[in-house]
């Protein structure tokens, strides 16, 4: 069996230019052949495994062992050993080894050439938020080719970046925290959207509760909101319109909430519903109080028809919604 120091596993989480790490006793790992494979690791199978869901990344093979990293889905990992219910791989991407549960892979075949190219250098570099305003890709490297591409990702995804790089087509390419990238185009950043061209929408929820519809720079409505009450906030940060319902019927027991308990209900032809988190704060009618600017949600930014039924007609599943606190 191949044991790891903490060090060289928490080298999964590096850059990619970052080399192989090295068990205890400085040696080297090396793969194992294919006829080894039943004796390197329990799946059998090629060397080479995907994972089948999100994959936590541990030190050691040991659910207890907090975990540094993921994997996301798909993720291509070169296979070194085992230990019990755990499988050691090496990440081509990233250069570093970790232990993941050998229920989340399955067999894969040798990834592309571009998994394992260098970064290409930031032209700027800042941790930010973006949101994916149209269907896209998410590639392991800044290249419009379809070998250098993981998968496709849709409009109103958001994620975490580094900053921004040159593509080998010359366009600007996003670098995504965990190191992949999305092509610049029809993508809106947190941090500059006082740039951005297309539609997005600006919560405030404090001292009074308004959401404004932007186009680019032009404000063109501003609207008045319900916001959460204490013990059921609205989230603040960067979101998206993520899915749309014309009538929807809302019920705390989704959320595990009894109907009967103070914080219980049941509220059905909730016209205009916008879910901007996958949990369910939206912007919708919310036609059951009018203390608009004020609090009286579970979460949600609650508009008069009026307002619910033009933003129903203006927006779009990918629009950025962006709610701060003050």
């Amino acid at each position: 069996m191949l044991r790891l120091s903490v060090a060289s596993v928490l080298g999964l989480a590096a850059v990619p230019s970052l080399a192989l790490a090295e068990p205890l006793g400085n040696v080297v790992a090396t793969p194992p052949a294919r006829d080894d494979w039943s004796v390197a690791n329990p799946i059998g199978g090629p060397v080479w495994a995907v994972t089948t869901g999100e994959a936590s990344l541990r030190a050691q093979p040991d659910i207890a062992d907090n975990r540094f990293g993921f994997a996301r889905t798909g993720t291509p990992l070169q296979v070194l050993g085992s230990s019990g219910d755990w499988t050691y791989v090496f990440n081509p991407r990233t250069q570093g080894t970790a232990y993941v549960s050998t229920s989340l892979l399955k067999a894969g075949d040798p990834p592309s050439r571009f998994v394992s190219l260098p970064a290409p250098p930031l032209l700027d570099e800042f941790q930010d938020t973006i949101v994916v305003t149209q269907d896209s890709i998410l590639a392991y490297y800044p290249s419009p080719v379809d070998e250098a591409r993981f998968m496709p990702i849709q409009a109103s995804t958001v994620q975490n970046v580094n900053g921004v790089v040159q593509g080998v087509d010359g366009a600007l390419w996003y670098q995504t925290s965990d190191f992949y990238y999305i092509p610049a185009e029809g993508v809106f950043r947190a941090g500059d959207a006082g740039s951005y061209a297309g539609r997005w929408l600006s919560a405030t929820l404090l001292p009074t509760t308004r959401v404004i519809a932007f186009d680019g720079q032009t404000p063109v409505r501003t609207m008045l909101a319900l916001r959460g009450i204490a013990k059921f906030p609205t989230p603040v940060g960067t979101f998206s319109i993520l899915r749309r319902v014309p009538n929807e019927t809302m019920d705390s027991m989704t959320l595990g909430i009894p109907h009967d308990s103070p914080y219980g209900y049941l509220v059905k032809n909730v016209l205009y519903t916008q879910y901007f988190t996958p949990d369910g704060a939206s912007l919708h009618d919310n036609y059951w109080s009018s203390n608009f600017g004020g609090i009286g949600s579970h979460g949600c930014l609650g508009l008069s028809l009026g307002d619910s039924k033009w933003l129903w007609d203006w927006a779009y599943i990918g629009v950025p919604v962006i709610v701060n606190s003050a």
